[in-house]
């Protein structure tokens, strides 16, 4: 056995080249796997733990305002444990920059006896004194605003300016993922954040005294919510009820989920990507090296080496590559899990998220390594238990030979040098290899578009949304729905603006059969311009009088097309209890990439809801120099609720989107990469098999490029063959990513663009040339005479 390791080192160190690619392939797939296994492990036990030490609820409920008296009673209700009510409001900051847009949550709590539901953790300072007007703040809002302990802020709350002071820091389960409205796509800690103050103040200056708008409540075990929410709703209907839903459907909570059960998707596929090419080589490879040491085999077969000893020793090849691979990737990746975790608490605020070195992914990967790389030896080595001695010593009698498919035609077949078409009739006398080769291709160059085409998606994300559907300039959201017509004769005449319209939007939830969903109702004006309904092609569609348009991710969800009927109710509908629910039809299903909707014509929803002309929102077209102003005058009325500039929010939105930069390129690289590891290694292979045909040509006097031309019109081919191949995996896997990533917050457009395809024609062709190059220099090094030289 001491012989058969100096041989397995001796082998290794003349190919190092070959082996050295297939580890880079393994840590690269070896790299994703760990770091991302790591991350979700770090995200989800972070989630574990604070939800547990702040007692996170089960149901939430909105409320326009219920009796605070009267909440406890809630737990007479069955399968309600406890319940909490809350005041909730939201507060402008009172700013000398008259285009400041920054809020805070106002959450009321008992400091002095805590909440048995949702408690926060401090992280500075101390709790607020009782009744006193002083606040905590959530720490990313506290840190972007470069905020101290002991500063004072004023508020606009309800129309009235009121100070606080800032005299700690805390986090609630209920904001991991603090979002302003459903509209926006990720935090924005610089502009909002969550504070938390004394209930007994914060009921002073409301003018629901007496009453929260707020209510959160656990479940018994084995209580069933659904059961708990019929009897809930017909509880606060009189109370102005706005909606009640699960945990589930909280929306920190749901949008953390959904980045779980995606990064648990790449987590599995995308390293598998990586290992299969690396399979692919190992496969090919041993594949090669038993073939040319078929008289070593004999050999040692004729001094008394068993089978066993034999297959090991082919077998400690992969082995040895698998388990170097998976070390230096799981080390790797254990590297790359800390900066990937800090990047994670940029947008989730989860307590005690941090990353640690993992011995349970660094072995987990090592063993995945090694089970990809026994598996390609296995099927690689396993010819030789087939060989007697006699035989083995005995070069392999040569294939049959056959024209290929491409010589049927006489034409196109002498067009090709004599070069071509040796490197062509090797493609087809060697099927299987080269098989393998063309669906390893294919995987780099679906891998290349994909990533390509990422940024395409990214643009058609922001075009389609914020250039083409959202076309006001500014947005202005009220606390509460008001009469259209007095909304818009109060706007009217402000300086610079264009034109107005209102825009109604309300909770409802849509069920077909048991799919059921809560999203916002829109309800547009007919005839808009400043907001579009669009079909695929980007043309603009008719809203029905009499329907609802779903988009096409609420579509599937529902598992409804155009022409059913669906129930939609809805809190702001009037008899709501009293009524069976509406009935209305899917008159259109329209593509949607940023949130989660279903319209209407205003006119039909204001019908459907018997609640009048009213809007909650105004839509304006203005010129750009006058929106500070108009920013300014309203910042303190009390219906207003936001200020939306519509440029603003793009601006915000391009500058997440360009952090998936550095993803696009990042994968595009690793995919560059694995294309020339697998080039590489084929070239390497198709030079050992044929190093005395080409040594000949040399000795003929074919000068290192004529040689070369020989492996790259083979290379080509495959490539070629590839890249069709790839074409429609490339679809496949846009589609596939597109469903794993998107959420309720956007969807991700699929689909490959012509741009994506050239960029990935060109990126595969470069690993190519990259490979033939370290070719070439091989046959311009080959001893050619020595090759030449018959061995004993």
């Amino acid at each position: 056995m001491v012989v058969l390791r100096k041989k397995l080192f001796r082998e290794i160190q003349s190919n190092k080249g070959v082996y050295f690619a297939c580890i880079l392939v393994i840590i690269i797939g070896l790299l994703s796997y760990t770091s991302m296994s790591i991350v979700l492990e770090n995200l989800e036990r972070a989630q574990s733990k604070f939800y547990e030490t702040t007692h996170f609820a089960d149901g939430f409920i909105k409320v326009t305002g219920y009796p605070e008296s009267q909440v406890k009673k809630l737990a007479q209700f069955g399968g309600i444990d406890h319940g909490e009510g809350r005041i909730v409001k939201d507060a402008r900051l009172f700013e000398e920059k008259s285009d400041s847009n920054r809020s805070l949550r106002l959450v009321s709590m008992s400091f002095e006896t805590p909440p048995e539901l949702n408690q926060i953790q401090l992280f500075s300072g101390r709790f607020p004194v009782d009744s006193s007007l002083e606040i905590l703040v959530d720490p990313k809002f506290f840190a972007a605003n470069g905020l101290s302990l002991g500063d004072n802020l004023t508020l606009i709350l309800e129309g009235k300016r009121s100070t606080f002071t800032v005299v700690g820091t805390a986090q609630s389960p209920e904001f991991i993922y603090a979002l302003r409205s459903a509209q926006d796509l990720y935090p924005d800690p610089e502009t909002f954040g969550i504070a938390y103050l004394p209930h007994n103040s914060l009921k002073t200056l409301v003018k629901e005294s007496g009453q929260v708008n707020d209510i959160v409540f656990s479940l018994e075990p084995n209580a069933k919510f659904e059961d708990v929410k019929e009897l809930l709703e017909t509880e606060l209907k009189p109370y102005g009820l706005q909606g009640v839903f699960p945990r589930k459907d909280q929306t920190s909570h749901a949008i953390l989920e959904e980045e779980l059960s995606s990064l648990r998707s790449m987590a599995q596929a995308l390293p598998m990507v990586f290992l299969a090419v690396s399979s692919i080589i190992l496969y090919t490879m041993l594949r090669r090296l038993i073939e040319q040491q078929r008289g070593n085999i004999g050999t040692l077969k004729a001094f008394g080496f068993t089978n066993q000893e034999i297959v090991l020793h082919y077998l400690s090849y992969p082995l040895l590559i698998g388990g170097v691979g998976g070390l230096l990737g799981g080390l790797a990746g254990i590297a790359l899990s800390y900066p990937l975790t800090a990047l994670y608490e940029e947008f989730f605020a989860l307590p005690g998220l941090e990353s640690t070195f993992s011995l349970k992914y660094l072995f987990l990967g090592i063993a995945l390594s090694l089970g990809f790389s026994l598996l390609s030896g296995m099927k690689g080595s396993l010819d030789i238990l087939r060989l007697d001695p006699a035989e083995a010593m005995r070069p392999a009698a040569p294939g049959s030979a056959k024209k290929t498919p491409l010589e049927k035609l006489p034409g196109l077949w002498r067009s090709f040098t004599s070069q071509t078409q040796m490197g062509i009739r090797n493609v087809f006398r060697a099927p299987v290899r080269s098989a393998f080769t063309v669906v390893g291709m294919a995987v780099v160059f679906s891998l290349m578009s994909v990533s390509w085409s990422m940024e395409n998606m990214m643009d058609k994300l922001t075009t389609f949304q914020f250039q083409q559907i959202q076309t006001y300039d500014v947005k202005i959201s009220l606390n509460s729905p008001v009469t259209s017509r007095s909304l818009q004769y109060s706007l009217a005449h402000e300086p610079g603006i264009t034109r107005l319209e209102p825009l109604l939007e309300v909770p409802a939830t849509l069920q077909n059969q048991w799919h059921k969903k809560e999203v916002p109702l829109l309800g547009i004006s007919q005839n808009s311009t400043l907001y579009h309904v669009l079909d695929q092609k980007g043309n603009k569609i008719p809203l029905p009088d009499d329907g609802v348009i779903l988009s096409e991710r609420l579509a599937h969800l529902l598992q409804v097309k155009v022409g059913d009927s669906i129930q939609v109710k809805s809190p702001y509908r009037r008899e709501f209890i009293a009524e069976q629910d509406q009935t209305l039809m899917v008159r259109g299903i329209i593509p949607q990439y940023v949130g989660l909707n279903a319209f209407m014509e205003i006119d039909a929803l204001q019908d459907f809801l018997q609640q009048g002309e009213i809007a909650t929102s105004m839509l304006i077209g203005m010129n750009e120099e006058d929106v500070s102003a108009l920013k300014s005058k309203y910042r303190d009325a009390s219906q207003v609720g936001s200020i939306e500039s519509a440029k603003e929010s793009l601006e915000k939105i391009e500058e997440m989107m360009g952090s998936y930069g550095f993803t696009i390129y990042f994968l595009a690289v690793l995919a560059g990469i694995a294309g020339f590891a697998l080039i590489y290694n084929s070239s390497i292979i198709s030079l050992s098999e044929r190093q005395r045909e080409l040594a000949s040509l040399r000795v003929l006097g074919m000068t290192p490029k004529e040689v070369l031309k020989v492996i790259t019109s083979e290379q080509w081919l495959l490539t070629l063959l590839g890249i069709c191949l790839g074409i429609p995996l490339s679809f496949a896997l846009s589609e596939a990513m597109g469903q794993s990533m998107s959420s309720d917050l956007f969807t991700i457009p699929t689909g490959v663009p012509l741009s994506a395809l050239m960029g990935a024609v060109v990126g595969t062709a470069l690993s190519v040339w990259f490979a033939q190059t370290r070719a070439h220099r091989k046959i311009v090094a080959m001893p050619f005479v020595e090759v030449l030289a018959t061995k004993e």
